[in-house]
């Protein structure tokens, strides 16, 4: 496949491309039409049987401008990244709403704190001109649509300005945790608990509340059980994430690796089971990426030992090829794992290769630790 074929390939899987804002490319995403068909449903419930295909166009409109409101959030969250020179990929319209992808690269607790509160600003923002502008506005379908836009706005606003992940407000949360003890997985932890308990508060006063007044479920209810489900998943994530990068930024290489020699590729087999150390060799280049992989003898017990052992090596990506001395954080380990999928790292130091590590080995130490 070629290269423009295989990144159309990859971006179609976003949904349709509908824009480009910046540059940046916005898709809207299948799962979007399932929040559009609820939007209509309820604008035009009350309505249908006296004026069908005015509720109906009305609810059309809604959906539209909720996509609107939710682009003009999210392009918000784009533009701001943009401007501290984070690379966007780009800005996705979904059934939750919305999400911005981008490479949170030369971030500092304040940049990132900027780009999550532009959002909820933009709504903001877009409320109060839509306020402004009521009273002046005339005919009853254009009344409805600029209602929509302070109540949809102002509700977004209001929504992900809310304390806790994985709203924009939790995002805040953590940089200001992240300032101020210099960890930014500890930020993800507050930040994932505070997501918790504003979950809980919502369910209380939305769910609870109501039904303990004897008002009943209907749909507003079960929408906000849908939407607090979403919340502390997101929230839980949060937690979840941040404590597991806690614990291996307290890890260096040294705990993770395990000692490796390089040998010439003719080498035999018999020699390389023998050996105490992982055994490598290199490839036509000389790069020592190629890991014999009798780790697991009882795979190997059939080699013949007169063999060389590049006939019994797995080539590691050379981006899994990584400059790591022991008392270096597993962090850029795990970046190389993460960028290539494979999960083993060769180990070298001043260009010359001392160990191996595994996802395995990170994660034994990481629940240990």
């Amino acid at each position: 496949m070629s290269a423009p074929a295989a990144r159309e390939a990859e971006e179609s899987g976003h949904g349709v491309r509908i824009a480009r804002v910046a540059g940046i490319p916005v898709y809207l995403a299948p799962s979007w039409f399932l929040i559009a068909v609820v939007i209509i449903a309820v604008v035009a419930g009350p309505v249908l049987t006296t004026r069908p295909l005015f509720g109906i166009g009305v609810g059309v409109l809604q959906a539209l401008l909720l996509l609107v409101c939710v682009l003009a959030h999210e392009a918000a969250h784009a533009v701001t990244a943009r401007a501290f020179g984070m690379p966007v990929l780009r800005i996705v319209a979904n059934v939750w709403g919305g999400h911005t992808s981008m490479e949170a690269v030369r971030s500092t607790p304040g940049r990132m704190a900027a780009v999550a509160a532009a959002g909820p600003l933009a709504n903001a923002a877009l409320a109060l001109l839509a306020y402004a502008v009521a009273p002046v506005v005339t005919g009853d379908l254009t009344h409805r649509l600029v209602e929509g836009m302070v109540i949809i706005n102002g509700s977004l606003a209001v929504l992900n300005l809310l304390p806790g992940m994985p709203l924009d407000g939790g995002q805040v949360v953590e940089c200001l945790v992240w300032k101020a003890t210099g960890d930014r997985n500890k930020g993800a932890v507050v930040a994932g608990w505070c997501g918790r308990v504003v979950t809980v508060l919502v369910v209380l006063w939305f769910f609870v509340r109501p039904v303990a007044l004897g008002q009943g479920i209907g749909f507003g209810s079960i929408w906000v059980l849908v939407i607090a489900s979403v919340l502390w998943a997101g929230a839980s994530e949060s937690v979840r994430r941040g404590t597991a990068l806690g614990k291996l930024g307290r890890l260096r290489v040294q705990d993770v690796a395990e000692r490796a020699v390089v040998v010439a590729p003719d080498s035999t087999v018999g020699m390389a089971l023998d050996h105490p150390d992982i055994v490598l060799t290199t490839d036509e280049r000389g790069v020592p990426c190629l890991v014999f992989g009798a780790m697991d003898l009882a795979l190997h017990h059939d080699l013949d030992r007169q063999a060389p052992v590049s006939a019994a090596v797995f080539r590691v990506p050379d981006a899994n090829v990584v400059d790591a001395g022991p008392q270096d954080g597993v962090e850029v380990v795990v970046a190389a794992m993460q960028q290539t999928g494979s999960g083993t790292v060769v180990l070298t130091s001043g260009g010359r290769a001392w160990g191996v590590t595994s996802v395995d080995r990170i994660n034994a130490a990481a629940e240990r630790n």
